[in-house]
């Protein structure tokens, strides 16, 4: 019974994620930025196919070294750290920041927040796509008991909720749980909510448009048609933070 739970809801789940990374890539593109930094860039195909040029200076940060290694060969620059600390780069670099399900792997996230704004030249943007903690799918998991489905991945295992939708990451091409980037690379820590990731993104100085899609467990058709009336409650959330000029 479980099994055919998670086979009827994975491909919902991956329908609203794609939907979310369309929007977070149009967005990008549209905005044309000559300086661009991708966090959690992976081999960089996810944001790539939306770029109708290619930025002067693209940055990236991926700690996997196959990701890596994909992501150079698309001219990529690329840098591993620790996203809970200071990042590498000086003030007013970037024109645009690209950040696709990344920030719930972060405990420091008002840090993220500051970071990202230091690094943005006036104007700039970021563009950030993660899981809401306030979804109706995580609702209804704890409802029955159960960790919500997008905390529920606990240092690489899933553990705590027997529909849980990820696999546990221990293959060798994910990052080893003795690497010095496994910490803010593999698990989520800290899921937002549609209101707390406006506020967290508005406070340290950005102005800030935060909503999510994806209805789960309706299906992904079904979904579209009522999300506007319920802008908190979709499964993928969808922030957009600009910095004033």
């Amino acid at each position: 019974m479980l099994d055919a739970l998670k086979r009827r809801l994975l491909p919902e789940w991956n329908k609203g994620a794609f939907r979310s990374n369309d929007w977070a890539g149009k967005i990008v593109a549209d905005l044309k930025p000559a300086a661009l930094l991708d966090i959690g860039c992976g081999d960089g195909a996810k944001l790539f196919k939306y770029l109708k040029h290619k930025p002067e200076k693209f940055c990236g940060v991926e700690a996997a070294p196959p990701q890596i290694a994909e992501a150079e060969k698309r001219g990529i620059k690329i840098s591993a750290y620790d996203l809970n600390g200071k990042w590498p780069y000086p003030d007013q670099s970037f024109d645009v920041i690209h950040c696709a399900y990344l920030i719930e792997h972060l405990h420091n996230t008002r840090l993220f927040a500051m970071e990202a704004f230091r690094v943005l030249k006036p104007g700039g943007t970021a563009v950030i796509t993660s899981e809401n903690l306030c979804s109706f799918l995580n609702l209804g998991a704890m409802v029955l008991g159960y960790t919500p489905f997008t905390i529920a991945n606990c240092c690489g295992w899933t553990v705590g909720n027997p529909f849980g939708l990820y696999p546990d990451l221990e293959a060798p091409q994910y990052v080893p749980m003795d690497d010095p980037a496994f910490s803010g690379v593999t698990g989520h820590v800290r899921a937002l909510s549609v209101p707390q990731g406006k506020d967290i993104f508005d406070r340290v100085g950005f102005v800030t448009e935060s909503t999510s899609i994806g209805l789960l467990p309706l299906p992904d058709r079904i979904s579209q048609a009522f999300e506007g009336m319920f802008p908190r409650r979709g499964h993928f959330l969808m922030i957009k933070a600009v910095k004033p000029k």
